[in-house]
This record gives C-alpha cells, structure tokens and sequence, in this order.
C-alpha cells in the first residue's frame, strides 16, 4: 500500500479521488506551533528526498507511527518549527530531481546535511517558503509566481512558467473559513504518479490556459474539480 500525506482539512472530494487512485491517506495533525493557516500543511512538517521522508521534530512520532508500513525512511528533522516566519520555513525544501531549492539559511539542520551529503545541487533563493511558491510538475518543469526563483531556475536549464499575475488560491482559517491571506501556487498542486492535481478548478486560477497547456505539454494527466475554489494545503506528498 502506498501512501498519501495530505492536509486534515482536504475535502472530501479530493480524498475520495486519491483514495479512487489507489493511495491511503495520512492526515497531518493540526500543530499549535505556526499559525493557522498552514498549522497541518503537508510541505510545513515534510520533505521528501529521494527516498526518505524528513519530518519535523515535533510530528515525527505521529507520524512515524502511521507510516509504519511503508518501505521509505522516515527520519526525524533537528529542529521544532516557530510560528514566526523564518522559523516555519524549515522543511518548505522544494526538491526538483537532483536540485534541491531554499533560502538555506533556514533549513533544518539534518535536512540540510543529507543534502549535502548526498550531492545534491543546492540553489539559494531568498523565498523562505520555497516549496509553497513552486509547483513541481516534472523533474526538469515548474510554475512559479516568484520571479527571482524563476530567474535561478532558468539559469539552471530548468523549464519555467512563470505566472504574471496572482492566482486565487485560498487558505483555510482556524474557523474552516477562508482567510484573508492568499495561497501559493505550489500548495496547491501535487503530482502523483502521472497525475498533476489541482485542489480545485484549474479554470478559475489558469488565466489564458496557460497553466493547462504547459502541464498537457508534458504528456501528463491532469485532474482538477469543477466548480471547487483552489485551495492551497501544502500540496501533498506520495510514499
């Protein structure tokens, strides 16, 4: 069985369709340590590499425990994150093949350390949020809002598309409302397998189709849901 780390606050819809393809879901639990808003979203408290699975200090045990069956390495992190920002940033490592990309300046010690240790190519940007501001489509493919990340990974003969406007894309208050604060485009879409999914309908964050070519550009499936506001959760993470 392979599994799906998502936001506890996913709708239903959406869970039902990961579930339809085939993956359990473990549900990051709410944390009192950053603020609502992001307080169980999936790139906050993980960060895959490879394969092993670095979770922050505080949820490493929860964790841990609902992912006793799988094959990856599930390791703890050095370090808690804070509520104040650069303190909630530590794991926000968005991984692009053999690029890793963050303000490192930040990054959880152990984390860190295996990426050097294993020779990744690291790119310092200075978007703490990192993983939040890139959806990863393929190894070598992103899209961005971020023009200065945009500027590092096209330098690095990484295919950007970079989104001249702010897409809207809603966060979810402590109330289960949406908040007054705007989402990122990376946490609000995941891959898994061949599939780009957007928590929601692409149509109302996708001006001109731009989005939606770009990803069918890459021979990949795309799912979305009609209708639904996109939400930003964190995106989500397969092991």
């Amino acid at each position: 069985m392979e599994y799906i780390l998502i936001d506890n606050r996913m709708r239903n819809k959406e869970q039902n369709m990961l579930k339809y393809l085939g993956y359990k879901l473990v549900k990051i639990p709410k944390s009192n340590n950053v603020y609502n808003e992001i307080s169980s979203h999936v790139d906050i408290f993980a960060c895959k590499v490879g394969d092993t699975l670095f979770v922050e200090k505080s949820m490493y045990e929860d964790l841990v425990f609902m992912l006793k069956d799988t094959e990856y390495n599930v390791v703890s992190g050095k370090e808690e994150v804070g509520i104040n920002y650069p303190e909630d940033i530590k794991y926000n490592v968005c991984i692009l093949g053999n690029y890793a990309i963050h303000n490192f300046k930040y990054t959880d010690k152990n984390l860190l350390d295996y990426l050097k240790d294993n020779n990744f190519e690291l790119i310092n940007v200075e978007q703490g949020y990192t993983n939040c501001s890139i959806a990863v489509i393929d190894e070598s493919s992103v899209i961005t809002t971020d023009k200065k990340i945009a500027e590092k990974l096209i330098a690095n003969n990484i295919s950007v598309l970079l989104l001249d406007y702010v897409p809207d894309i809603k966060l979810i208050d402590e109330y289960g409302n949406y908040s007054n604060m705007t989402g990122f485009i990376g946490g609000a879409i995941g891959k898994v397998d061949n599939n780009i999914i957007v928590f929601g309908d692409l149509s109302k964050i996708d001006k001109n189709n731009q989005i939606r070519d770009f990803i069918k550009s890459r021979n990949l499936n795309l799912i979305d849901f009609k209708g639904l506001d996109v939400i930003d959760y964190g995106s989500i993470i397969e092991v």
